[in-house]
C-alpha cells in the first residue's frame, strides 16, 4: 500500500542516490558500472533534479552541452577524466582529434535518444523562478536547435522525415531482439580485441552476450576507421535502422522545442514544418496495419522489423498515434499475455509472447522505470487515466519493494543490473511529486 510515509522515505532514498552518484559537473548512472556521463540518462536525471535542486538540474544539462560537436551531435558518452577501465574507453573511440569534436572533453562518437529538449522544458515547467528558467532556456536554445539540425541534416539522408541510427547503443535499448537479425548479418572482417568490465560487476546472465559485444565493438572500430565521416558510414555501415522509439523521442523533442520557442518568442515555422513531416512519415512508414502496432525499419534489408517490444508503444508518449490507433496499442500494452504479467510487474520491455523474451537479460524482457514513465505520460494524454494511474502505482510499488535497480524481473520484481541507479531514482522523484500533488493527469501530459 502506498502511504505518505512510504513516499517520503522513497524520495529521501532517491535524493541520496543522486547525491552519491554526483560527479560534480554531472551525474553518473550508477556507482560502479557506469562511471561516466550518458546522454539520455542525464536528461532523465535532470527531470528529477528539477524538483529538488533546480541549479543542479541546469548544470546537468549544461554538462551535456559541453560535449556537443560542431555538427550538432550530442554524444552518448562524455568521459570522466582518469577513469579508463570502462570499455570502450575514450582512447578506443579516438574522437578527440576530429575537427567536429570538442577540445576540452573526450566523448564517444555516436549519440542516444534525443530528449535533452524534453528535459529543458520540464526544468522550466517545474521551476518556481520563471525568470531564471527563462534565462536558462534562452542560453541553451541555440544548442537545442543545433541538436535537432544534426538529425535533420546528418541522419535523414533518405529525406523521408525519419532518423536512422548506426549502432544498437544509439537506440538506448542495446540488445533488444529488434536488432538480432541486423547484428547477425554483420560480416566480421576482423575479430575485435577488448576486455569486458561489465560482466565482472554484474551477473553475465543479466547483460548482453559476448557475441553481441563483439559486434558492438566491431562497429565502433569501423566508425573509427571511417573517421566518423557521415557519407562513408551511410554507404558502408552494416547497421542502419530507423527505430520507432528513437524517432518518437525525437518527435517529442521537436514538440518540446516548439513550446520553448513560444516561451522565448522565437519563430516556430521551421519546427512546425519538421513536426508535420515527421508525424506523416512515422504514421505512413512505421505503422503496420496487420500487426496493429508501430515497427522499426531496417534500411539495409529494406524491410520492417516486427518484434513486439515496448518500443512500439512509445508513440503514445510522443502523441503520434490517432485515438483509434492508441486504443489498439493500449489493448496490447495491458494484455496479460504481452506486457503486464498477471502476478508480476509491468511493463515488460519485450512481450512475453515473443520467442526472444528473457525476464533477466537487459533489454530482452525486464521492466525499466524510464519506459514506464514514458508510457504513463502517453496513457494520460489519450485519456486512459485509470490505466495511467495504475501503471504509476505499480512503478512506485516495484521500487519500494525491490530497490532502485537498473531494471527488474517482470515476473518476480527482483532487481537486476546496477543498484542505486540514477534515472530510476530521478524518475521516481518525478512520479512521487505528481502522485502527491494529485497532478498526475494535468502535468504529465505537459512534459
Amino acid at each position: 500500500m502506498i502511504t505518505a510515509s512510504l513516499l517520503e522515505k522513497l524520495k529521501d532514498e532517491a535524493v541520496k542516490i543522486l547525491r552519491c552518484n554526483d560527479l560534480g559537473h554531472a551525474t553518473k548512472p550508477a556507482p560502479h558500472l557506469y562511471p561516466h556521463q550518458w546522454n539520455w540518462d542525464s536528461a532523465f536525471i535532470a527531470i528529477g533534479l528539477s524538483h529538488i535542486d533546480p541549479d543542479r538540474a541546469r548544470q546537468e544539462i549544461l554538462s551535456l552541452i559541453r560535449g556537443q560537436w560542431t555538427n550538432g551531435k550530442i554524444p552518448h558518452m562524455l568521459f570522466t577524466p582518469g577513469d579508463s577501465e570502462y570499455h570502450p574507453n575514450a582512447a578506443f573511440w579516438a574522437t578527440n582529434h576530429l575537427p567536429e569534436s570538442p577540445d576540452t572533453i573526450q566523448t564517444s562518437g555516436i549519440t542516444q535518444p534525443p530528449i535533452i529538449a524534453v528535459a529543458a522544458l520540464a526544468l522550466y515547467n517545474n521551476s518556481n523562478d520563471k525568470k531564471a528558467a527563462f534565462n536558462f532556456l534562452q542560453a541553451i536554445y541555440p544548442n537545442l536547435k543545433k541538436n535537432i539540425e544534426f538529425f535533420r541534416f546528418y541522419r535523414d539522408l533518405e529525406r523521408d522525415g525519419l532518423t536512422y541510427i548506426i549502432h544498437p547503443w544509439e537506440s538506448g535499448m542495446d540488445n533488444s531482439p529488434r536488432w538480432d537479425r541486423a547484428m547477425q548479418n554483420i560480416e566480421m572482417k576482423w575479430q575485435p580485441q577488448y576486455k569486458r568490465v561489465d560482466t565482472t560487476l554484474i551477473d553475465k546472465k543479466q547483460r548482453p552476450s559476448n557475441e553481441e559485444y563483439d559486434r558492438y565493438t566491431y562497429l565502433v572500430e569501423f566508425f573509427r576507421q571511417a573517421k566518423y565521416e557521415t557519407s562513408t558510414i551511410r554507404k558502408n555501415c552494416p547497421f542502419l535502422i530507423q527505430p520507432i522509439m528513437f524517432n518518437s523521442l525525437l518527435f517529442a523533442s521537436l514538440q518540446a522545442l516548439q513550446k520553448i520557442e513560444k516561451i522565448l518568442n522565437e519563430d516556430t515555422t521551421d519546427i512546425d514544418s519538421l513536426c508535420q513531416n515527421m508525424e506523416k512519415a512515422v504514421n505512413k512508414k512505421l505503422w503496420d496495419s496487420g500487426l496493429k502496432r508501430y515497427v522499426d525499419f531496417d534500411l539495409r534489408l529494406n524491410k520492417a522489423i516486427a518484434n513486439n517490444t515496448v518500443a512500439s508503444y512509445v508513440p503514445l508518449y510522443a502523441k503520434l498515434a490517432s485515438q483509434e490507433r492508441a486504443e489498439l496499442l493500449i489493448d496490447s500494452l495491458f494484455s496479460r499475455q504481452h506486457f503486464w504479467p498477471k502476478n508480476g510487474y509491468p511493463l515488460c520491455s519485450v512481450a512475453m509472447s515473443e520467442p526472444g523474451f528473457n525476464p533477466a537479460r537487459y533489454w530482452r524482457g525486464p521492466v525499466w522505470i524510464n519506459m514506464n514513465w514514458l508510457l504513463i505520460h502517453g496513457l494520460a494524454y489519450y485519456s486512459f487515466k485509470d490505466k495511467a494511474f495504475e501503471l504509476l502505482e505499480k512503478s512506485i510499488e516495484l521500487v519500494a519493494n525491490y530497490g532502485f535497480y537498473e531494471y527488474f524481473n517482470p515476473l518476480t520484481g527482483e532487481g537486476y543490473g546496477s543498484d542505486n541507479f540514477s534515472w530510476t531514482a530521478s524518475l521516481i522523484i518525478d512520479m512521487i511529486e505528481k502522485y502527491q500533488g494529485n497532478e498526475v493527469f494535468d502535468k504529465l501530459t505537459d512534459v
